[in-house]
């Protein structure tokens, strides 16, 4: 059998002349040092059979007068493949697997999300074969409930027009209504799934850019949607981050949501809410004139006051955040980590924002569809259910502490 060397020699001799004489060095390179490494496991040893072969390839070239930069780097970049052919190979499978498992995972949130929405249907028809007296009482209840998971229900902008329309047409406390009704569907969409700042900034924008919409619209009420729904969001989006500092700061600390969702990447999230919420305003500021652009920019020209509150919340929650995980490091063990940590497969039926949001995406080209249709009815119940609960907040009938 003949040595690497000889064949190596060999194989340049009767290539030298070769136009692609670089290519085949390199490829020469490579084939004939993986056949030298692919038995070895340990990475010192792998180190050594490289400089081992790198010496014997450059005398040779150098016996054979053709040591220069192009052929040594060629050799180089055959070295460096083959020494790490394994741990590519093994990358390759590895992100195989992690997308098979991710459509996987991906089929199986549809399969929930079905199931919610069946679950809902169900109740729903039997809901309305109860006495009158029930049949009201159980449908407002069952219509709260599917308010907590519009994103989910990919109608959370089909729901907030009209909530927006019906305040509209009542035409009484426009501001007022359109700021309670933001806030409380930007909360309940947010807090009802697992908090990231990307969730956060598509539930806001969707909120806003259908009360701009409106706006831009109904030139009557333009000043009013616009301001209602920016104080709106901002309120939303400080009650739902208040929730978070006091699920964390207060749950037990054997409690499985504590190990839901990682506080690492919910703290460096919180870093920049607030960054993100005004680089919102700005978007949409560009985008219009008149009086929305003029209480647009008003509000960003207000950023110090009108994130204030935002700032103070979020400094809180990731106080409460870092608390936590130094119980947790101090606390708990690594074997009681491990196990809580299989909660982590739950989040994924918590995680239905992108489901809901890629729903809201492909709605206008199918405008005609039957699920659409439906879908659309579904919004018109719960739009006329969230103005109510603003409406009644506004009259004080349901008892609410006013955020400042």
């Amino acid at each position: 059998m003949e040595s690497i060397q000889t064949i190596f020699l060999n194989t340049i001799k009767q290539n030298r002349e070769n136009p692609q004489f670089v290519k085949i060095l390199k490829e020469l390179s490579f084939e004939l040092s993986r056949k030298k490494m692919q038995r070895l496991k340990d990475e010192k040893k792998i180190q050594e059979r490289t400089a081992e072969l790198f010496e014997q390839y450059c005398k040779i070239l150098e016996h054979e007068k053709l040591k220069n930069s192009a052929n040594i780097s060629a050799i180089i970049e055959g070295l460096l493949e083959a020494a790490n052919h394994d741990k590519e190979e093994f990358l390759y499978k590895t992100i195989y697997e992690i997308e098979h498992l991710q459509k996987s995972v991906q089929k199986q949130k549809t399969k929930i999300q079905t199931s919610i929405k069946n679950t809902y249907s169900t109740l729903e028809k039997h809901i309305n074969s109860f006495p009158q007296n029930l049949k009201d009482t159980s449908l407002e209840a069952l219509n709260d409930t599917k308010l907590n998971a519009l994103e989910m229900l990919g109608i959370l902008r089909e729901t907030t027009e009209e909530a927006l329309l019906t305040t509209l047409e009542k035409g009484k406390d426009i501001e007022d209504t359109t700021l309670q009704i933001t806030k409380n569907l930007s909360f309940q969409a947010m807090s009802d799934g697992e908090f990231s700042k990307k969730r956060f900034s598509n539930i806001t924008k969707t909120i806003i850019s259908v009360a701009l919409e409106l706006a831009n619209e109904n030139l009557a009420y333009n000043k009013e949607l616009t301001s209602g729904a920016v104080e709106g969001t901002k309120l939303g989006i400080l009650k739902t981050i208040n929730k978070i500092k006091n699920d964390i700061q207060f749950a037990p600390q054997e409690s499985d949501a504590l190990h839901g969702q990682n506080l690492d990447s919910i703290k460096r999230d919180l870093l920049s809410i607030e960054d993100e919420y005004i680089d919102i305003l700005k978007d949409f500021s560009y985008q219009y004139d008149g009086k929305i652009h003029k209480v647009l920019d008003e509000k960003i020209q207000k950023y110090d006051s009108s994130v204030e509150k935002i700032k103070r919340a979020t400094v809180e929650a990731k106080e409460a955040i870092s608390q936590r995980l130094e119980e947790l490091t101090t606390d708990v063990t690594i074997d009681e980590i491990k196990e809580k940590a299989e909660v982590k497969l739950e989040t994924f039926k918590k995680d239905m924002g992108e489901l809901g949001k890629n729903a809201n995406e492909t709605l206008e080209n199918i405008k005609q569809n039957e699920k659409v249709q439906k879908a659309t009815t579904e919004a018109k119940k719960l739009g006329l259910r969230a103005w109510e609960v603003a409406k009644n907040i506004l009259d004080g009938t349901i008892k609410t502490k006013k955020d400042d």
